[in-house]
């Protein structure tokens, strides 16, 4: 398993938290620009992180680039499911440092993939006080 971040501060923490785990290699990446070859994992997840970008469609084309055919991209990420809620918790997690591109409830988390070329997309919901939305696409097999 390989587990990314962007910041340095993500890495020590998870690294710190799977001490225990032998099979995890700990690395910066930049995730609209992953360094390493097509194909090559069977799943890749972006967890909470779509949102925070601000090209999201490049993210999503590496994830798809180095995905194996058939692989699965799984993309979960918070979503409102009320006006009210979501103000509070999205103010209180800006004011912690969280930069938001983009907010979603379930219906405009389902546009955002369709907008994206993404139609084919099977969609779960985990409730609980800030609810997340799965997104998992299955990377179509190269057809010769």
């Amino acid at each position: 398993m390989v587990a990314t971040d962007f910041a340095i501060g993500m890495l020590r923490q998870a690294s710190a938290k799977c001490r225990k785990f032998d099979n995890i290699k700990f690395r910066r990446a930049d995730i609209t620009n992953i360094r390493c070859r097509d194909n090559r994992f069977d799943k890749v997840v972006a967890g909470n992180v779509i949102h925070l970008l601000p090209d999201p469609a490049k993210a999503l084309a590496e994830m798809e680039r180095v995905v194996k055919p058939g692989g699965k991209i799984i993309i979960p990420t918070y979503i409102n499911m009320s006006k009210k809620s979501a103000g509070l918790a999205v103010k209180f997690i800006e004011f912690l440092g969280a930069d938001f591109k983009e907010q979603f409830d379930l219906e405009t988390y389902k546009d955002f993939f369709r907008k994206m070329g993404y139609n084919d997309v099977k969609y779960h919901v985990v409730q609980g006080r800030m609810p997340c939305a799965i997104a998992v696409i299955t990377k179509k097999p190269n057809v010769r």
